[in-house]
């Protein structure tokens, strides 16, 4: 059977064009992931974090602001992420903050969508995701 888009319902909140992307369905995981800040004429810095949802359009990390002084990011702000879920590995795609929501003192929860995840990487993403949502739960 299958399962409604889950909208989250912090989404009213944001502005119309990452309301739109929210419609997809949304995989509750937890996944180390690196967030590369690539800057000109320096070396790039690699912040660490923990991704707690995800979908083919966009996803949530949770990571601490002691990890770097580019954190907190401003809404905006273009980053890249790198990530593995089985077989499917996400390498260097560009994102952008959408939202930046703090949690405890240190903690982050940053909301952010995939600027350019390949078509090919979009699709597998989609299928995965679909895929845990109709595995049975015990």
């Amino acid at each position: 059977m299958a399962r409604a888009a889950r909208v989250s319902p912090s989404s009213k909140d944001l502005p119309s064009e990452t309301s739109s992307a929210r419609r997809e369905e949304r995989l509750d995981i937890a996944l180390p992931v690196r967030l590369i800040s690539s800057r000109a004429k320096a070396v790039d810095e690699t912040i660490p974090g923990i991704l707690l949802d995800l979908s083919a359009s966009g996803f949530q990390i949770l990571t601490d602001r002691r990890f770097s002084l580019l954190l907190p990011p401003t809404r905006n702000t273009r980053l890249e992420i790198e990530f593995f879920l089985d077989e499917l590995e996400i390498r260097q795609v560009p994102i952008q903050v959408v939202r930046v929501k703090q949690l405890k003192p240190y903690q982050l929860m940053l909301g952010c969508k995939f600027l350019d995840l390949p078509t090919a990487a979009r699709l597998a993403l989609r299928a995965e995701v679909l895929k845990r949502h109709s595995k049975p739960r015990r």
